[in-house]
C-alpha cells in the first residue's frame, strides 16, 4: 500500500470537506416556471430615460408603497420654502442640492406647477418628482442617505395638421380670423412673426384676405400637449401672395424662406406692436387733438392695451432711454449709419434697456402706455432714414439674403414635399375654413 506524507492527507481531507459543502448548497434543478430576476452590479447612480419603477435599479418596494402627495407651487416659492412648509429636513434638501447639474432645474421651479412628494411616516423624504414640461419630468429617489435623479422622457407623437382662414367682417384681424378657425394663440403669434417683415397686420389686412398654415401638434398618450413649429404658410394679402417654408441648415439653425429660397427676415419689421390697430397715420398736416392746431405727425400711432410689449424694429444700439413732458418715456435706437427708430409714450422700459445697450430685432424694449402728450394708451413709432422722417408703412426696407448657392439643392430637396402639400391645400380649399390632420410620425 502506498503511503503519503501527513501534509498530503490533511490537504485531501480539507478538499473533501470543501466539495461536500459546495454540493449540498447547490440549488435543485429549476422547474419550467421558475422566474429569473436579473441583478444589477452597478454601484453608481445613473440617469435613465424610463421610469425607475420599471427598472430593476429603481426605487425599492418600500418607496413605491408610499402614496404621492401633490403640492401646488405658489408664486415666489422655492424648494427651501416648500420643504420648510412640509416639515421636511434641511439635510434632505442639501442632499438634493448636492446632486449637482442633473437636479439644477429644481432651483427654478415654476409657480402653478405641481411638486410630487413621497414622505414616510417618520417625515423622511423618500422621493420627489417635478414636471419640467409635458414631455420631461424629473424624479429624485432616496438611496440610503443620498438621492439619485432620473429623467423621465415621455414618448411623443408628432402630427402634422393644417388650418385655413379668411379675414371677414366678423373676423377683421389676424387674431380673430385665427381664433375663429380654431388656431391657438401660440400658432397665431408664430404666424404673425413669419410675415411681419412684409405684412403690416395693423395696416394691411382687408376683408377677403386669407391664409393657410401647416404646423406640428405634439401628442403624449393620445393627448395634445403643445404645438411644434409652423412648417409652411401662405398669406393672400391685398392682391399679393406670400409663402413661407421652414428650413434647417447643417448647423441646426432654422429660418423661414420663400419657395425660391429668399429669407423672409429683413433688417426691419413693419409693426413694433403686435395685435394692435393704427389710431393715427403718418401725416405732415395732421390736426393735433391736444393742441388744436395743425402739427406734423411724423410717425404712426398704434393703439393697444397698456402694458402691451413693444419690440425693437431692428438690431441696433439704444442711444436714448429717458422721459420728457412731450414724449413721456421714450426710446431711440440707432441702426447702423442710415436708420433710426423712435418709440414714444411708453408706460415703462424693459429691463436692461438703457443708453449704450445693444438690442436685437424683436427684443422687448418697453411697454405701451400714455405718458407725455397722449390721450390714451398707444405707441408712437417713428422711422428715420439719414435723419429724415419717413412713413414706416411705405419706406422701402433692405432686401433679404437668399439661401447660399451651396445649400440650394438641399433646400429644394427638403422643402419640396411640404410645399407640395401647401400648394394642394391652397388650391383645393380656396381658403375656405378647414382643419385636417394630414400626416403623423413618431417623435
Amino acid at each position: 500500500m502506498t503511503t503519503y506524507p501527513i501534509t498530503h492527507l490533511k490537504a485531501a481531507t480539507a478538499l473533501a470537506v470543501f466539495l461536500t459543502v459546495i454540493i449540498t448548497t447547490l440549488p435543485a434543478k429549476e422547474s419550467g416556471n421558475t422566474a429569473r430576476v436579473p441583478i444589477s452590479l452597478s454601484i453608481e447612480p445613473v440617469l435613465v430615460s424610463a421610469s425607475p419603477a420599471a427598472q430593476n435599479e429603481g426605487p425599492g418596494t418600500e418607496i413605491e408603497a408610499i402614496p404621492w402627495m401633490n403640492v401646488k407651487i405658489r408664486p415666489g416659492d422655492n424648494l427651501s420654502m416648500i420643504f420648510k412648509r412640509m416639515g421636511l429636513k434641511a439635510a434632505d434638501l442639501q442632499a438634493i442640492v448636492d446632486i449637482g447639474a442633473d437636479a439644477s432645474v429644481l432651483k427654478k421651479i415654476i409657480a402653478g406647477k405641481t411638486l410630487g412628494l413621497q414622505i414616510s411616516s417618520e417625515k423622511r423624504l423618500m422621493a420627489l418628482r417635478y414636471e419640467q414640461n409635458p414631455l420631461e419630468s424629473l424624479l429624485v429617489t432616496r438611496v440610503g442617505n443620498k438621492f439619485v435623479v432620473y429623467l423621465n422622457i415621455s414618448e411623443a407623437e408628432v402630427i402634422t395638421a393644417f388650418q385655413t382662414a379668411r379675414i371677414s367682417t366678423d373676423a377683421p384681424s389676424l387674431y380673430h380670423a385665427g381664433k375663429k378657425a380654431g388656431l391657438s394663440d401660440n400658432i397665431i403669434m408664430k404666424l404673425s412673426y413669419i410675415f411681419q417683415w412684409d405684412i403690416s397686420f395693423a395696416f394691411d389686412l382687408r376683408k377677403g384676405d386669407a391664409f393657410a398654415v401647416i404646423y406640428e401638434e405634439i401628442y403624449v398618450d393620445g393627448e395634445k400637449v403643445k404645438e411644434g413649429d409652423i412648417l409652411a404658410a401662405h398669406f393672400q394679402n391685398m392682391g399679393k401672395t406670400y409663402s413661407a417654408v421652414l428650413f434647417e441648415d447643417d448647423n441646426g439653425v432654422k429660418n423661414y424662406y420663400t419657395p425660391a429660397g429668399r429669407s423672409l427676415r429683413k433688417a426691419f419689421i413693419r409693426d413694433p406692436v403686435h395685435f394692435s390697430h393704427v389710431s393715427s397715420n403718418f401725416n405732415l398736416r395732421r390736426f393735433h387733438p391736444i393742441h388744436k392746431r395743425v402739427m406734423p405727425h411724423r410717425g404712426v400711432d398704434y393703439a393697444a392695451n397698456r402694458g402691451t410689449p413693444v419690440v425693437a424694429a431692428g438690431d441696433g444700439k439704444v442711444i436714448i432711454a429717458r422721459q420728457n413732458n412731450a414724449s413721456g418715456k421714450y426710446v431711440v435706437i440707432q441702426h447702423g449709419e442710415q436708420y433710426t427708430t423712435k418709440y414714444l409714450h411708453l408706460s415703462s422700459f424693459a429691463k436692461a434697456v438703457r443708453s449704450g445697450k445693444n438690442v436685437t430685432q424683436g427684443q422687448i424694449i418697453g411697454f405701451v402706455g400714455s405718458t407725455g402728450w397722449a390721450t390714451a394708451p398707444h405707441l408712437h413709432f417713428e422711422f428715420l432714414v439719414n435723419g429724415v422722417h419717413r412713413n414706416p408703412k411705405t419706406v422701402k426696407l433692405p432686401k433679404a439674403k437668399p439661401i447660399l448657392t451651396a445649400n440650394m439643392n438641399q433646400f429644394r430637396t427638403n422643402t419640396a414635399p411640404i410645399l407640395m402639400r401647401l400648394s394642394s391645400i391652397v388650391g383645393s380649399t380656396t381658403f375656405a375654413n378647414a382643419s385636417y390632420k394630414i400626416s403623423r410620425s413618431d417623435g
